[in-house]
């Protein structure tokens, strides 16, 4: 049972992204969200970056190459789809 504190501390983060994500972000209809907002949103889910970051580095040191590659494509996925947010968000 490899990295059970990496798993763990991606759960946590994770949850705390999706808790200060509003509605908006799931396609709900309402009005552009606020720079502050947008702001929080993005730095939680940087955290949820840096978690899995960590968990792919303990995946790689622990002979499960494929999974650790496969988790930093979603990784790279999931910066794509922030800097998508943080562009779109006004300044």
């Amino acid at each position: 049972m490899a990295c059970e504190v990496q798993k763990v501390a991606v759960a946590v983060a994770f949850g705390n992204a999706v808790a200060s994500t509003p509605g908006v972000a799931f396609g709900a209809v309402a009005p552009p969200l606020e720079p502050l907002i947008a702001a929080k949103m993005w730095l939680s889910w940087v955290g949820v970056v840096v978690a899995l970051g960590f968990l792919s580095k303990c995946l790689d040191e622990a002979g499960r190459h494929q999974d650790a590659e496969t988790l930093r494509q979603e990784i790279n996925k999931l910066k794509s789809e922030m800097e998508s947010i943080k562009n779109s968000v006004p300044h």
